[in-house]
């Protein structure tokens, strides 16, 4: 039977933060029961885009700060990595997403080792057949010991973000990008998530739940207080109990359900032992999905009159784009460019609904809507039954 700590922690202060992640491993079997001192261990967090802690979007640094202390204390070299999402003409996006959410401060202060997938090298694996080449940093391949640091977010493509969909950070630079491009349905995408997981599979899994976010994350929903610090060395495992947090079941967050057929975890709620405090306890009220989940929530018959009635579109708001360009920069098939006033605007026509532009806005002025009046009222009534 799998396993699954859920421990508490009311805020980010290093101590609640620290005592919480010490418990977790506690509950599990100690550390020294999945990381040996002298190995080099690679905390691969979430640093999808340059924003500030308090925004909830990346992994929080005093997560990982302490989970560095943690290791430090046990004997380990500790590396910590990612690479972000979106392209920039000039600069690199990680590299000021690193800085911008205070992880390069935090490892800095820690003495551990920073490190931008997107200038170490890449190697090239054997995929599946949806993504046929898998394009790996080689940090993540060299590493002894490698933990998911992630973040619990609701996402408009995946419907969830977790320890699995944390992973997709360990594709270097545009191939992300690319990766969208191959893979242009939510079904199609969340089997190459799959298959990319099954190569970078990691030894262990960190959530931060203390401050998560519901709605059209993963970048531009609402913060949502959680409280808590969700850990397992089963990164399928834990995502079916965060999507329990979330009020889903196990074939609502596609990611699970195919990781565990594959094999890849334990999917299955009975099939797993929840340590600490229990999902029901937290006293979490369901998160607002994404209005992009609500497609699903209707019978099989209706599904292909559904797709037209559902639509959800990405949508700038003129007002609010600055037209930095990051979006257009961003878009793995071309479909946007400048207007003549300097604002993004979209070519429905190309646009393969990846959502990646409303992902990265750093404005977050492009929203998720129906292109559909009815499909809009439909989604806000499933919406409240979820």
């Amino acid at each position: 039977m799998s396993k699954v700590a859920i421990t508490r922690s009311a805020d980010y202060e290093p101590k609640n933060v620290q005592q919480a992640m010490e418990e977790g491993f506690e509950l599990l079997g100690g550390v020294e029961r999945y990381i040996k001192p002298g190995q080099k261990v690679l905390l691969k967090v979430n640093v999808l885009s340059a924003k500030k802690p308090e925004q909830n979007v990346t992994t929080h640094p005093q997560v990982i700060g302490q989970l560095i202390d943690i290791l430090h204390n046990h004997g380990c070299e500790v590396l910590v990595g990612d690479s972000s999402g979106g392209n920039m003409v000039e600069g690199n996006p990680t590299e000021k997403a690193l800085k911008i959410t205070g992880i390069a401060d935090v490892v800095k202060e820690k003495k551990a080792k920073l490190i931008n997938f997107d200038n170490q090298g890449v190697e090239i694996l054997q995929g599946g057949d949806v993504f046929p080449k898998l394009y790996v940093a080689k940090p993540v391949l060299e590493a002894d010991v490698v933990i998911s640091v992630a973040k619990f977010k609701t996402h408009g493509l995946t419907l969830m973000t977790g320890g699995v969909k944390n992973m997709f950070g360990a594709v270097p630079g545009r191939q992300k990008a690319n990766y969208h491009k191959e893979a242009q349905t939510i079904d199609s995408f969340c089997r190459g998530l799959v298959e990319l997981y099954s190569a970078v599979k990691p030894h262990f899994t960190v959530v931060d739940g203390i401050m998560a976010m519901e709605g059209n994350g993963p970048s531009a929903g609402k913060s949502k207080y959680c409280g808590t610090i969700v850990m397992s060395p089963d990164a399928i495992s834990a995502d079916r109990v965060l999507a329990d947090i979330l009020n889903c079941g196990y074939k609502d967050v596609l990611t699970t359900c195919y990781g565990a057929e594959k094999g890849l975890g334990v999917g299955k709620l009975e099939d797993i032992e929840i340590l600490g405090t229990q999902p029901k306890e937290l006293g979490i009220t369901p998160f607002v999905l994404p209005n992009t989940k609500m497609v699903s929530k209707l019978p099989g018959f209706l599904t292909s009159m559904a797709v037209s009635l559902m639509q959800v579109i990405p949508d700038i708001e003129d007002e609010g784009c600055t037209g930095c360009s990051f979006c257009i920069n961003s878009c793995p098939v071309d479909a946007m460019e400048l207007s003549e006033n300097k604002k993004a605007v979209i070519d429905y026509d190309h646009c393969i609904s990846c959502y990646c532009c409303h992902e990265l806005c750093p404005q977050k002025t492009i929203e998720l809507r129906h292109n559909n009046r009815l499909g809009k009222l439909v989604s806000k009534l499933l919406n409240r039954r979820l």
